[in-house]
């Protein structure tokens, strides 16, 4: 039996009982979206309802639609202790005006169920956006999330997993996370970790060329997409931190006088 490798990434955002939460390594790609078939996608009610599970051409859309989140570069997942098996994925995303980003997703992916969905989550972000009068939405957008049965209870995995999204939205500069939830599972992941309830889409009266393609959730007890929001402060740039300006007027003195050494010795040459 060969050895097992360590999974191999960059940045270690935070550890969940030592096991550590991270970035996902281009290499490990393929290997984030397996789990997020079995993990996630067919683990939804919401999905299953819709009679996704049951097309064949579904594995490749939402093949497609995972990579595409993943070359954002933000989405993070959690190893066990050996770092060599993935435990938990969520797939992040920076979504802004500026990039048109909630014209051009559900235009990345094919017609269908899948697609409206998409759609129901851009326009539910256009209502949000109106109803409280901002200028700009730019967040980062928890797309899909994919966690072990026996942690969605569990409010401290919750909170430390929001809390990483948080840094990740920090550290790509966007004003907040925000997260659609589908499922009345996935809601109370976002409450567990309380994320703030700004905005919701009513399955049964949404509506697409006069029809109505969820009104079927109904039968499930699955009534709404719940838009969750957590915002958050600026990191302030290292420039602005209390007592910095004598430590950086300082500074700029000695690279004056090193500048001005160099050019002496140019001189004296």
């Amino acid at each position: 039996m060969g050895d097992v490798r360590p999974l191999q990434y960059d940045i270690k955002w935070d550890t969940w009982n030592n096991m550590p939460i991270t970035d996902i390594h281009f290499k490990n790609y393929e290997l984030a979206i397996e789990f997020m078939w079995e993990n996630s996608f067919l683990q939804s009610i919401v999905y299953e309802g819709l009679g996704l599970h049951d097309l064949m051409e579904m594995k490749p859309i939402y093949h497609e639609y995972c990579m595409h989140i993943l070359r954002n570069e933000c989405s993070v997942m959690m190893l066990d202790e050996t770092e060599t098996k993935i435990l938990a994925v969520a797939l992040l995303e920076w979504m802004t005006d500026a990039w048109h980003s909630w014209v051009f997703l559900p235009a990345f992916v094919e017609r269908g169920l899948f697609q409206r969905l998409i759609e129901l989550k851009a326009d539910l972000m256009a209502a949000t956006k109106k109803s409280l009068q901002l200028e700009s939405f730019d967040s980062l957008m928890v797309h899909e999330i994919g966690f072990p049965a026996e942690l969605y209870e569990d409010q401290d995995f919750q909170m430390c997993i929001y809390d990483v999204f948080a840094m990740v939205a920090q550290h790509m500069h966007m004003p907040r996370v925000c997260f659609i939830a589908l499922t009345t599972k996935d809601q109370y992941t976002a409450e567990l970790a309380d994320y703030m309830e700004i905005g919701r889409s009513i399955y049964s009266i949404y509506k697409v060329d006069n029809n109505r393609p969820f009104d079927c959730l109904r039968d499930l007890d699955e009534m709404y997409a719940l838009l969750y929001m957590l915002p958050l402060t600026p990191i302030r740039h290292y420039l602005e931190w209390r007592g910095f300006e004598a430590f950086h007027e300082a500074l700029l003195a000695q690279e004056r006088r090193e500048r001005e050494e160099e050019l002496m010795r140019q001189n004296e040459a």
